[in-house]
């Protein structure tokens, strides 16, 4: 493989491989094919619904990753930065379908893994196996973990978290296609409270309202009001 080195230190800024050692991953290399791929801006890397066969990094430039609502009465949008991995959480169990879609927003480069490839590499390499495991028990913390919290009482909180409950990252741009009438239902209020609080914030620059479509150039900032 050309530029052996500079590769693996590429993949040691994926959480997946931190801690793997040269010799490990020479050893690994000589066992799986490594193979990426470019793919233009405005490639479908992997769509909502389909299955999860693979393991998929994306190694450089930018994504956006968008997920549904179960009813299909609203769409989150997000912009993420490579390195990131493509939701392993899915690869295995008893649902192994994507919830989310990945968009290239740039010119990306795309690692992909065949799921037996990925058992085996499970199987013969403990660090691998170990933050594959770490990565899946956050995962799950985390999902706990915001079930057991309050709901908050400010109509503006609740938005927060109506919005960070959604998020692959609680930081950076985030995009929220939806319609006043479905926000309310969402937040329990009533419509002209929703388009006060909204107005509210977007007076003081945390979001910019356009028809049907929501902005928040970035959550990190609207976090800080919780």
């Amino acid at each position: 493989m050309p530029h052996t080195n500079d590769f693996f230190l590429r993949l040691l800024e994926l959480p997946l491989f931190q801690g793997l050692g040269k010799n490990e991953f020479l050893e690994m290399v000589e066992r799986v094919q490594f193979a990426s791929r470019k793919c233009p801006a405005g490639t479908t890397i992997v769509k909502q619904d389909e299955p999860c066969r693979s393991l998929i990094f994306v190694l450089s430039g930018d994504v956006c990753v968008s997920g549904c609502g179960d009813n299909r009465s609203y769409i989150l949008n997000e912009q993420l930065h490579a390195p990131q991995v493509v939701q392993p959480e899915n690869l295995f169990g008893l649902n192994t379908t994507y919830t989310r879609s990945f968009l290239a927003e740039t010119e990306v480069e795309v690692m992909e893994i065949d799921k037996s490839v990925v058992r085996d590499i499970l199987f013969d390499y403990t660090i691998f196996r170990f933050n594959y495991l770490n990565f899946l028990s956050y995962h799950l913390q985390q999902v706990h973990r915001s079930r057991w919290r309050s709901m908050p009482l400010d109509l503006s909180h609740r938005f927060v978290r109506f919005l960070a409950d959604r998020c692959c990252r609680p930081a950076g741009q985030k995009e929220l296609r939806i319609k006043m009438t479905q926000l309310a239902k969402e937040l329990d209020a009533t419509r002209l409270n929703v388009s006060r609080m909204l107005g509210n914030l977007e007076q003081q620059g945390k979001i910019q309202l356009y028809r049907e479509r929501i902005v928040v150039p970035a959550f990190q900032d609207l976090l800080r009001m919780r």
